[in-house]
């Protein structure tokens, strides 16, 4: 569909004239507001009802981290994993060059953790085109335990964490464990414009979505059985999509096994020094959505009330309804960010909910941007992406 929802939205705006538009934006807004709230205290009560949760017994696990540059805070995050509170666990750092500059964050692991069960795997060998996935599927023959942990390198964790991850599988049912992510550790404007899209905008509406049904794994962490990895098809399923995590929570439940997530949330870093480097992000993060859940993806349209009602003040000026209306909307994201992130210990700085507004606007341009082409840009190739996310180089 592409432009053409863009130019049958500017269509019937032109057809049914302002009054029409005007509607539309305050039903958005009303909508937002209704949704900020419902959403924030279902997200709050899904999120905290599963803080603390522990595993008995504690089965042995094996952790798949791919690697790729010396982003901020690498060695802090995977120290992260090396001080888990947990009986058993093996570590499988993979990367895909010899002179990744990330292997001297791992070289100070191995000395300072000399008892922690490390292995590193580096190998170019490519079963697909998500880079990624390549680096995980090097790395799995060396898997010695049958939980297998998969978690991007951004990622800071709990000394708990493997314990609330490894808690569900205690129901021979499960298949996948996920954990929700909270972005920390910011820094300058475009790492608060980063964090702000996840706590604000993707935390909530989908913490809210799972308690109805958990349908969707999370990169931030994933852990799944092996005889339910085996049967979604392993990483040969993975290998060519985009969105990998969406991917195999997908594969997953049509394997017949069965989704849950993990109590609290671990924590993203973001590393995002420009706001084009941001606004990418969420394009491609856009994009990815309306290519694996187009309905739910075109649906969303109605959640961008607070830059609807911002466009309706420019287009008709300024009035008593659509001010309160607007005044409401941004107050509510403000009050519901700053109280979920207060019950999971996050660290979301006060002075970026100042933000929120621009925040919306980048997200509603984004949205309208990810409707405009299929291709992506990802570690320095240029791809089409297919339906479900799959990934075609635009060349051999």
């Amino acid at each position: 569909m592409e432009w053409g929802i863009f130019g049958l939205i500017m269509l019937t705006a032109a057809v049914a004239g302002r009054a029409a538009f005007s509607a539309f934006a305050l039903s958005c807004g009303a909508f937002t507001l209704i949704f900020t709230f419902v959403s924030a205290v279902f997200a709050r009560r899904f999120l905290l009802a599963r803080h603390g949760h522990a595993a008995t017994p504690l089965p042995p696990i094996t952790m798949i981290k791919p690697l790729k540059g010396d982003d901020r805070d690498l060695y802090k995050n995977l120290a992260s994993f090396c001080r888990q509170d947990y009986p058993c666990f093996q570590i499988l750092f993979c990367l895909a060059s010899p002179d990744d500059p990330a292997l001297s964050a791992v070289s100070r692991l191995k000395k300072e953790y000399p008892d922690a069960d490390i292995e590193v795997v580096v190998s170019q060998n490519r079963i697909g085109y998500n880079p990624k996935v390549n680096n995980m599927a090097n790395a799995y023959p060396f898997a010695k335990y049958d939980l297998l942990l998969m978690s991007d390198s951004d990622i800071l964790v709990a000394p708990g964490f493997l314990k609330r991850m490894a808690a569900p599988f205690a129901d021979s049912s499960v298949g996948l464990v996920t954990s929700f992510y909270q972005a920390s550790g910011v820094r300058g404007l475009w790492g608060c414009m980063e964090a702000l899209s996840i706590n604000a905008h993707f935390l909530p509406q989908a913490a809210c979505a799972a308690q109805f049904g958990m349908r969707f794994a999370m990169g931030a962490a994933m852990m799944v059985r092996r005889q339910a990895f085996e049967a979604s098809g392993a990483f040969s399923n993975l290998a060519d999509h985009l969105a990998d995590d969406f991917r195999l929570g997908e594969s997953v439940r049509e394997a017949g096994w069965r989704l849950e997530t993990a109590g609290g949330c671990v924590d993203a870093v973001p590393d995002i020094a420009s706001g084009l480097g941001h606004f990418n992000h969420l394009v491609r993060w856009a994009r990815t959505i309306r290519l694996c859940h187009p309905a739910g993806y075109y649906a969303s349209l109605l959640q961008h009330g607070f830059s609807l009602l911002t466009l309706r003040l420019l287009v008709q000026g300024p009035d008593a309804a659509g001010v309160a209306l607007l005044s409401a909307v941004w107050a509510a994201k403000a009050v519901s960010t700053a109280l979920l992130a207060a019950g999971l210990g996050g660290r979301q700085p006060a002075r970026a909910l100042c933000l929120l507004p621009l925040s919306e606007w980048f997200s509603f341009v984004a949205w309208f941007a990810a409707c405009a082409s299929n291709t992506v840009l990802w570690r320095g190739e240029l791809f089409v992406v297919r339906s479900q996310g799959r990934l075609e180089p635009v060349a051999p």
